[in-house]
């Protein structure tokens, strides 16, 4: 992938050109490259300094400027009046060809890629693109670096209407895609939102699936090479009351370490697959995900009273810990962060599980807690209660009241009902309050 102009203008010559005399065809502006060309050599340069100048500029375009506005372009980073400037006219997305420039469109968008890296040499940044319909055609439009902020913060969605300025047109893979360059401009003229699904209510099979969810769980990222391809992946466990597995492929993975448990993100473009008789979606290069978007509030808590949990159903309840019971340790892998088997070619790590009875008044439940939630409830790690079990006391861990976050399930193992705690946080007195009040 080409990485953009690193500098000064992108300039419009071609649709929606600067005008040198009035309204002046394209074919004017075209034949002003003697004009501005005087117009730099009376500024203090040389004819051989300007024709320079012009080939510098056409290769840090990549060769899309013509003569015309490679001069045009260093008139403008000289300050240099050259009597026109740009007409902001939309043209229609099926008159645009390779090697326009200064293409102006008005469309609504109905694709929103991922945001990507890019590195060339010591140069660095971020490239995104979107698909935009004006009714005559759609185009691919491609943003790079600060302009793929709006992408990112959640701004920009798909159904939005938006009007670009300034873009270039080039041919790529024998279709026409436009750039956004340093003088372009994007602008949302009306907001956007995909339709949304309930995690409850879908299927196998179901292809370009958007959702708002809350998430409760983040697994190790796993790297893995298959068919000689190299790939990575993360997984987590998502929930808007119904909790489902999230599968993350490949770039959308780069995720790992920025996403935090009790985030709210928004996913665009997943597909649904059965594993193991359960439900999963799963993210690939078509998808996107943007946490904490603007647009989003966060996901509401969906606070129960213990009678009132439904096995299956996630919920937040409120409840006081009453007894603690003694941890136990298992190990798990390195690599993959299951429980650790010969298979496994990390090293063996130790994690925690630890029993608590959870009382709110209508009932008790015994809460279970794995990995990092035991380990913030007790307040040692699985490898200090390993070294030195004495770090355990029953009466310190107890008699706190707290909001638990997590689902309900019966286990027949033990015949008993179980609360799975994804995530606690100590009561807030003014939060209580406005749930109490509805707000």
């Amino acid at each position: 992938m080409l990485a953009p102009p690193s500098s000064a203008s992108h300039i419009p010559l071609f649709i929606n050109a600067p005008a040198p005399k009035g309204n002046a065809m394209v074919s004017d502006v075209l034949e002003s490259r003697d004009e501005i060309v005087e117009k730099l050599i009376g500024s203090g340069m040389s004819a051989e300094e300007v024709d320079a100048k012009i080939r510098e500029k056409q290769e840090e375009y990549g060769g899309l400027l013509t003569e015309a506005g490679a001069a045009y372009a260093i008139a403008k980073d000289r300050g240099i009046d050259v009597g026109f400037e740009p007409r902001h006219e939309p043209v229609k997305v099926s008159d645009i060809r390779g090697g326009l420039e200064g293409v102006d469109i008005k469309g609504k968008v109905t694709h929103v890629f991922p945001v990507k890296r890019w590195e060339k040499g010591e140069r660095h940044g971020k490239v995104s693109s979107i698909i935009v319909n004006d009714g005559s055609g759609e185009v691919r439009v491609t943003l790079w670096n600060g302009d793929c902020d709006i992408i990112e913060n959640g701004e920009l969605q798909r159904g939005a209407e938006v009007e670009i300025r300034n873009a270039a047109a080039k041919e790529r893979n024998g279709l026409t895609e436009l750039s956004l360059g340093y003088h372009s401009e994007l602008k949302v003229t009306k907001r956007g939102m995909p339709e949304m699904v309930k995690l409850s209510g879908i299927s196998e099979g179901m292809n370009d699936v958007n959702f708002v969810a809350r998430v409760e769980r983040i697994f190790p990222l796993t790297e893995f090479e298959r068919g000689g391809r190299k790939g990575k992946v993360l997984s987590m466990i998502v929930s808007d009351g119904t909790e489902r597995r999230l599968v993350l492929w490949d770039s959308n993975a780069d995720w790992n370490g920025k996403i935090r448990e009790g985030d709210t993100i928004a996913v665009e473009g997943a597909y649904v697959k059965a594993s193991r008789g359960k439900l999963e979606l799963h993210l690939g290069w078509r998808g996107r995900l943007t946490l904490n978007p603007v647009w989003a509030t966060a996901m509401p808590e969906n606070r129960k009273k213990l009678s009132e949990l439904v096995p299956g159903e996630a919920a937040e309840i409120r409840a006081t810990v009453v007894k603690v019971y003694p941890p136990a340790v298992y190990q798990l892998c390195s690599k993959t962060g299951k429980k650790y088997s010969e298979g496994c070619d990390g090293e063996a790590v130790p994690a925690m599980v630890v029993n608590a009875e959870l009382d709110d008044g209508t009932g008790v439940v015994r809460g279970v807690f794995f990995r990092e939630q035991a380990e913030k409830l007790l307040g040692f790690s699985a490898k200090e209660y390993e070294e030195d079990s004495s770090v355990f006391d029953e009466k310190e861990a107890a008699g706190e009241e707290m909001a638990f976050r997590g689902v309900p399930r019966h286990n027949e193992m033990f015949q008993r009902d179980e609360f799975i705690v994804r995530g606690f946080r100590a009561v807030d007195p003014i939060q209580e309050i406005s749930m109490v009040k509805g707000e």
